[in-house]
Protein backbone atom coordinates (compact mmCIF):
# COMPACT_ATOMS: atom_id res chain seq x y z
CA UNK A 1 0.00 0.00 0.00
CA UNK A 2 1.47 3.36 -1.14
CA UNK A 3 1.84 6.07 1.62
CA UNK A 4 -0.59 8.89 0.77
CA UNK A 5 0.33 12.30 1.23
CA UNK A 6 -1.97 14.78 3.63
CA UNK A 7 -1.76 18.35 3.49
CA UNK A 8 1.37 18.08 1.96
CA UNK A 9 2.69 15.66 4.71
CA UNK A 10 3.26 12.03 4.78
CA UNK A 11 0.94 10.13 6.32
CA UNK A 12 1.21 6.51 7.70
CA UNK A 13 -0.35 3.50 5.62
CA UNK A 14 -2.70 1.13 7.52
CA UNK A 15 0.39 -1.56 7.53
CA UNK A 16 2.38 0.93 9.14
CA UNK A 17 -0.23 1.76 11.91
CA UNK A 18 -0.55 -1.90 12.83
CA UNK A 19 3.42 -2.68 13.06
CA UNK A 20 3.51 0.53 15.67
CA UNK A 21 0.27 -0.51 17.37
CA UNK A 22 2.11 -4.07 17.38
CA UNK A 23 5.56 -3.34 18.79
CA UNK A 24 3.40 -1.17 21.76
CA UNK A 25 1.58 -4.09 22.00
CA UNK A 26 5.07 -6.11 22.50
CA UNK A 27 6.24 -3.43 24.91
CA UNK A 28 3.48 -3.24 27.22
CA UNK A 29 3.96 -7.03 27.20
CA UNK A 30 7.69 -7.11 28.06
CA UNK A 31 7.34 -4.37 30.85
CA UNK A 32 3.89 -4.90 32.71
CA UNK A 33 5.87 -8.17 34.16
CA UNK A 34 8.43 -6.47 35.15
CA UNK A 35 6.62 -3.57 36.86
CA UNK A 36 4.62 -6.35 38.62
CA UNK A 37 7.86 -7.75 39.83
CA UNK A 38 9.11 -4.20 41.00
CA UNK A 39 5.90 -3.83 42.93
CA UNK A 40 5.55 -7.22 44.38
CA UNK A 41 9.22 -6.50 45.49
CA UNK A 42 8.64 -3.09 47.06
CA UNK A 43 5.47 -4.47 48.86
CA UNK A 44 7.72 -7.07 50.49
CA UNK A 45 10.39 -4.75 51.70
CA UNK A 46 7.88 -2.38 53.27
CA UNK A 47 6.21 -5.09 54.94
CA UNK A 48 9.28 -6.20 56.26
CA UNK A 49 10.37 -2.69 57.21
CA UNK A 50 6.81 -3.00 59.14
CA UNK A 51 7.51 -6.21 61.60
CA UNK A 52 10.64 -4.93 62.06
CA UNK A 53 8.93 -2.06 63.40
CA UNK A 54 6.73 -4.09 65.65
CA UNK A 55 9.46 -6.07 66.94
CA UNK A 56 11.85 -2.95 67.80
CA UNK A 57 8.69 -2.16 69.62
CA UNK A 58 8.27 -5.54 71.64
CA UNK A 59 12.12 -4.89 72.78
CA UNK A 60 11.32 -2.19 74.24
CA UNK A 61 8.41 -2.97 76.03
CA UNK A 62 9.92 -6.29 77.52
CA UNK A 63 12.81 -3.86 78.35
CA UNK A 64 10.73 -1.51 80.28
CA UNK A 65 8.58 -4.58 81.72
CA UNK A 66 11.34 -6.94 82.82
CA UNK A 67 10.97 -9.13 79.44
CA UNK A 68 7.33 -9.09 79.51
CA UNK A 69 5.62 -10.33 76.07
CA UNK A 70 2.70 -8.63 74.00
CA UNK A 71 -0.13 -10.97 74.76
CA UNK A 72 -3.38 -11.33 71.92
CA UNK A 73 -6.23 -9.02 73.09
CA UNK A 74 -4.12 -6.81 74.86
CA UNK A 75 -4.58 -2.90 74.17
CA UNK A 76 -7.92 -2.28 72.64
CA UNK A 77 -9.84 -2.59 69.21
CA UNK A 78 -8.70 1.20 68.42
CA UNK A 79 -7.26 2.09 64.99
CA UNK A 80 -4.00 0.74 65.73
CA UNK A 81 -5.64 -2.73 66.54
CA UNK A 82 -5.41 -4.67 69.75
CA UNK A 83 -1.64 -5.80 70.74
CA UNK A 84 0.12 -3.33 68.48
CA UNK A 85 -1.84 -0.32 70.55
CA UNK A 86 0.24 -1.85 73.61
CA UNK A 87 3.65 -1.50 71.60
CA UNK A 88 2.88 1.80 70.23
CA UNK A 89 3.53 3.74 72.98
CA UNK A 90 7.56 2.13 72.57
CA UNK A 91 7.70 3.42 68.85
CA UNK A 92 8.67 7.18 67.73
CA UNK A 93 6.51 6.84 64.73
CA UNK A 94 3.31 5.32 64.18
CA UNK A 95 3.37 1.05 63.93
CA UNK A 96 1.61 0.82 60.34
CA UNK A 97 -0.52 -2.24 60.75
CA UNK A 98 -1.19 -3.21 57.17
CA UNK A 99 0.68 -4.86 55.20
CA UNK A 100 0.56 -2.88 51.61
CA UNK A 101 -0.33 -6.13 49.62
CA UNK A 102 -3.20 -6.84 52.17
CA UNK A 103 -6.32 -6.56 50.01
CA UNK A 104 -8.49 -8.20 52.69
CA UNK A 105 -12.08 -6.59 52.63
CA UNK A 106 -12.64 -6.65 56.09
CA UNK A 107 -10.55 -3.12 56.82
CA UNK A 108 -13.02 -1.52 55.23
CA UNK A 109 -15.87 -3.67 55.58
CA UNK A 110 -17.69 -5.53 58.76
CA UNK A 111 -17.27 -9.61 58.65
CA UNK A 112 -20.68 -10.04 59.52
CA UNK A 113 -19.93 -13.92 60.11
CA UNK A 114 -18.52 -13.07 63.62
CA UNK A 115 -21.16 -11.98 66.08
CA UNK A 116 -21.21 -8.97 66.78
CA UNK A 117 -19.89 -7.93 63.55
CA UNK A 118 -15.96 -6.50 63.48
CA UNK A 119 -13.19 -5.11 61.29
CA UNK A 120 -10.19 -6.20 60.60
CA UNK A 121 -7.46 -4.73 62.71
CA UNK A 122 -4.00 -5.59 61.09
CA UNK A 123 -2.30 -7.79 58.90
CA UNK A 124 0.04 -9.20 61.49
CA UNK A 125 -0.78 -11.87 63.92
CA UNK A 126 0.78 -13.49 66.77
CA UNK A 127 2.54 -17.04 67.16
CA UNK A 128 0.59 -18.51 69.82
CA UNK A 129 3.46 -20.66 71.42
CA UNK A 130 4.97 -17.52 72.46
CA UNK A 131 2.35 -15.87 74.13
CA UNK A 132 1.20 -16.12 77.64
CA UNK A 133 -2.63 -16.63 77.41
CA UNK A 134 -2.93 -18.85 74.24
CA UNK A 135 -0.15 -21.16 74.37
CA UNK A 136 -0.95 -24.68 73.50
CA UNK A 137 -2.11 -27.19 75.92
CA UNK A 138 0.49 -29.02 77.35
CA UNK A 139 3.11 -26.17 76.77
CA UNK A 140 4.13 -24.32 79.51
CA UNK A 141 3.02 -20.49 78.59
CA UNK A 142 5.85 -18.24 78.15
CA UNK A 143 5.24 -14.30 79.53
CA UNK A 144 8.44 -13.05 79.25
CA UNK A 145 11.29 -13.31 76.68
CA UNK A 146 14.25 -14.06 78.17
CA UNK A 147 12.22 -18.13 78.71
CA UNK A 148 13.12 -18.22 75.57
CA UNK A 149 16.54 -19.88 75.07
CA UNK A 150 16.76 -19.47 70.81
CA UNK A 151 14.55 -15.96 70.41
CA UNK A 152 16.81 -15.51 66.99
CA UNK A 153 15.08 -18.68 65.98
CA UNK A 154 11.46 -18.34 66.78
CA UNK A 155 8.67 -16.47 65.10
CA UNK A 156 6.63 -14.25 66.88
CA UNK A 157 4.83 -12.00 64.42
CA UNK A 158 3.31 -13.51 61.52
CA UNK A 159 0.71 -12.18 58.69
CA UNK A 160 -3.05 -13.42 58.81
CA UNK A 161 -4.85 -14.66 56.18
CA UNK A 162 -7.19 -11.80 54.38
CA UNK A 163 -10.53 -14.22 54.37
CA UNK A 164 -11.93 -16.93 56.38
CA UNK A 165 -11.64 -17.22 60.25
CA UNK A 166 -8.48 -15.61 61.00
CA UNK A 167 -8.97 -12.16 58.80
CA UNK A 168 -10.11 -10.56 61.83
CA UNK A 169 -8.30 -12.54 64.45
CA UNK A 170 -4.98 -10.83 65.87
CA UNK A 171 -3.38 -14.12 66.65
CA UNK A 172 -2.93 -18.02 65.14
CA UNK A 173 -3.10 -21.35 66.37
CA UNK A 174 -0.14 -22.97 65.21
CA UNK A 175 -1.00 -26.20 66.80
CA UNK A 176 -3.97 -26.23 65.25
CA UNK A 177 -1.68 -26.84 61.47
CA UNK A 178 -1.87 -30.64 61.88
CA UNK A 179 -3.94 -33.40 62.74
CA UNK A 180 -2.97 -37.17 63.20
CA UNK A 181 -6.90 -37.99 61.93
CA UNK A 182 -6.01 -36.01 58.68
CA UNK A 183 -2.68 -35.69 58.17
CA UNK A 184 -2.84 -34.48 54.51
CA UNK A 185 -4.65 -31.69 55.52
CA UNK A 186 -2.01 -29.78 57.28
CA UNK A 187 -0.90 -27.10 53.83
CA UNK A 188 -5.02 -26.45 53.49
CA UNK A 189 -4.83 -25.77 57.16
CA UNK A 190 -1.60 -23.64 57.27
CA UNK A 191 -3.30 -21.50 54.42
CA UNK A 192 -6.05 -21.22 56.20
CA UNK A 193 -4.14 -19.28 59.16
CA UNK A 194 -1.70 -17.29 56.69
CA UNK A 195 -1.74 -15.89 53.25
CA UNK A 196 1.16 -18.12 52.11
CA UNK A 197 2.42 -16.73 48.80
CA UNK A 198 1.87 -13.60 49.11
CA UNK A 199 5.82 -12.36 48.42
CA UNK A 200 6.31 -14.82 46.53
CA UNK A 201 6.61 -18.65 45.52
CA UNK A 202 3.41 -20.59 44.50
CA UNK A 203 -0.17 -19.38 46.34
CA UNK A 204 -0.61 -21.66 49.01
CA UNK A 205 2.21 -24.10 48.32
CA UNK A 206 4.95 -25.02 50.52
CA UNK A 207 7.40 -22.71 48.80
CA UNK A 208 5.37 -19.90 49.33
CA UNK A 209 6.73 -16.88 50.79
CA UNK A 210 5.57 -14.79 53.69
CA UNK A 211 7.38 -12.26 55.91
CA UNK A 212 7.94 -13.20 59.89
CA UNK A 213 9.10 -11.16 62.55
CA UNK A 214 12.08 -12.73 65.17
CA UNK A 215 12.01 -12.78 68.61
CA UNK A 216 15.41 -10.96 68.60
CA UNK A 217 13.90 -8.07 66.40
CA UNK A 218 15.14 -9.06 63.16
CA UNK A 219 12.39 -10.04 60.22
CA UNK A 220 12.53 -12.15 57.08
CA UNK A 221 10.97 -13.31 54.26
CA UNK A 222 11.12 -16.85 54.27
CA UNK A 223 9.17 -20.10 52.32
CA UNK A 224 7.12 -21.85 54.10
CA UNK A 225 8.91 -25.04 54.28
CA UNK A 226 11.70 -23.05 56.20
CA UNK A 227 9.11 -22.20 58.94
CA UNK A 228 6.93 -25.15 59.20
CA UNK A 229 6.96 -29.25 58.06
CA UNK A 230 5.17 -30.92 60.97
CA UNK A 231 4.33 -30.30 64.64
CA UNK A 232 8.39 -31.85 65.06
CA UNK A 233 10.06 -29.73 62.63
CA UNK A 234 8.90 -25.81 62.88
CA UNK A 235 10.08 -22.54 63.78
CA UNK A 236 7.27 -21.73 66.14
CA UNK A 237 7.38 -23.88 69.07
CA UNK A 238 10.08 -22.64 71.60
CA UNK A 239 10.68 -25.67 72.62
CA UNK A 240 12.19 -27.23 69.66
CA UNK A 241 13.33 -24.40 67.22
CA UNK A 242 16.72 -25.03 66.38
Amino acid sequence: MLTKMVGGRRAFTLVELLVVIGIIVLLIGILLPALSKARRSAQRTQCLSNLRSLEMAQMLYASELRGLLVDPGDGSYAPQGSWIGMLQPYSATPLVRKCPADNSPYFDSLDTDLTPAVYRMTSYGLNNYVTPSHAPLGTTPPEKITQIKHSASVVQFVELAELGSYAVADHIHVDQFYSPLLPNSTLKKICNAMPVGRHGGTRNGWDGVLNYGFLDGHAAPLPLRDVYVSPNQNIFNPAIAP
